[in-house]
């Protein structure tokens, strides 16, 4: 594997009982021994408006750096039991006022929310937002305390989670303070706009071994698992089609990544055909699949829908065929319950240490993400490679300047 730029040199040395072979270190350990894991010394990195530039491909020995320090697992009902603090986990709210999730997690987790206590080992002890006042509201309503700057609450809190969708391009700037302190962090969905920037917060985290969760709400639904383990049952894959509610693309990531955690993160190409990104009549996204163990590439179609929150996914093979169906309760506490509750126990595993996904597979997300915005705004909606999408491009942001860049530290 390549070694991950802007990483010093360094040993780690763990005491970890593996039980088999696979994953991303097969045939390079061991069955049941103490390894000691040396991450090799890469070139200086360059530097740009104090931005680390990295190779793109740099974090993905992460996958194996991270994994084996934090104890990575791909869902909460695997790995070791984690023995809880003696207190509930202190959360920073970061970007608490529009657009945000806070609204609804604020509820789940506060003592005066919906459910009249915390679900959860976890609290929110401090809030920020871009608009103090818009912070004081969210303060006052959920007990915690407001800070003035955005770095203002490391070693206040034993975790942050992101919240918002307007400060996402300036996502990776605004959580490297804490990365760099080694506070674990939610970084909010759709991660990021640039892949230079989704690898500058990856690489910085592998550097610090800081835990790092980055998914939408329904990544974390058993209904992916289930189709996952069903795939067995269709034999070869023919094709794939769902339909999922979204009226703008950034939205679309939903049923994007459900996809990708059912099916696999190795897609080849993306289409996106909308009349607009932003608040669309119609959406269609086409991935098409790489080929793998005597699977063929196939093709996966997406289409949105308006009016209504419903997800629908078939998958059609050559001995059969397995769906799944999603769709919101009419009682709004149970929605609030099924739809969040299962990212909000593994943000609060990764806060406890543990990674919920690899690296590789955040960077996969996020350049499927960007792939599906460059066929759309860059080549009339035609099918484009993944490996296509240059590092610095950047699709048009929801609110440009929201984030006064002359605040961030270099």
């Amino acid at each position: 594997m390549p070694a991950i730029e802007g990483i010093c040199p360094k040993t780690l040395r763990i005491n970890v009982p593996l039980p088999d072979a696979r994953g991303p270190w097969r045939g390079k350990l061991k069955t049941g021994s103490i390894r000691s894991i040396s991450l090799e010394q890469c070139k200086t990195p360059e530097r740009d408006q104090g931005v680390l530039m990295v190779d793109r491909r740099s974090f993905l020995s992460t996958a194996a750096a991270s994994a084996v320090a934090l104890g990575s697992g791909a869902s909460h009902l695997h790995g070791q039991a984690h023995a809880r603090a003696p207190r509930k986990l202190r959360v920073g709210a970061m970007n608490v006022g529009e657009y945000t999730f806070w609204g609804i997690w604020g509820d789940i987790l506060s003592a005066k929310g919906k459910f009249g206590g915390s679900l959860f080992n976890m609290e929110v002890t401090h809030c920020w937002d871009i608009n103090p006042k818009l912070a004081r509201e969210f303060a006052a309503k959920h007990n915690c305390v407001a800070v003035d700057k955005y770095d203002g609450m490391i070693g206040k809190v034993d975790g942050i989670a992101f919240g918002g969708l307007y400060e996402v391009p300036w996502q990776h700037l605004l959580a490297k303070p804490y990365v760099e302190a080694r506070v674990p962090t939610y970084l909010s969905r759709p991660f990021s706009y640039r892949l230079r920037d989704i690898d500058f917060i990856l690489n910085l985290a592998a550097k610090h071994s800081t835990p790092l969760i980055a998914t939408s709400v329904q990544e974390h639904y058993y209904q992916a698992s289930y189709l996952k383990d069903r795939l067995k049952n269709v034999g070869t894959i023919k094709s794939v089609s769902g339909i999922g509610w979204s009226d703008e693309y950034p939205a679309h990531f939903h049923i994007q990544w459900f996809i990708l955690k059912a099916l696999g993160y190795d897609v080849d190409k993306v289409s996106v055909l909308t009349d607009d990104e932003r608040k669309c009549t119609y959406l269609q996204e086409t991935m098409l699949f790489k080929g793998r163990d005597g699977q063929p590439p196939f093709l996966a179609g997406l289409q949105a829908v308006t009016d209504v929150h419903y997800l629908q996914l078939s998958v059609f093979g050559d001995k059969g065929k397995e769906e799944v169906t999603m769709d919101r309760s009419p009682d709004p506490l149970e929605t609030h319950y099924f739809y969040f509750a299962p990212q909000l126990l593994d943000i609060q595993r990764t806060f406890e240490g543990h990674n919920y996904q690899s690296f590789d597979a955040i960077r996969k997300k996020t350049q499927v993400f960007l792939a599906g915005y460059y066929s759309h705004l860059e080549k009339n909606g035609s099918l484009v490679s993944v490996d296509s999408v240059p590092a610095d491009w950047s699709p048009r942001h929801f609110k440009p300047g929201w984030i006064d860049e002359s605040m961030l530290k270099s």
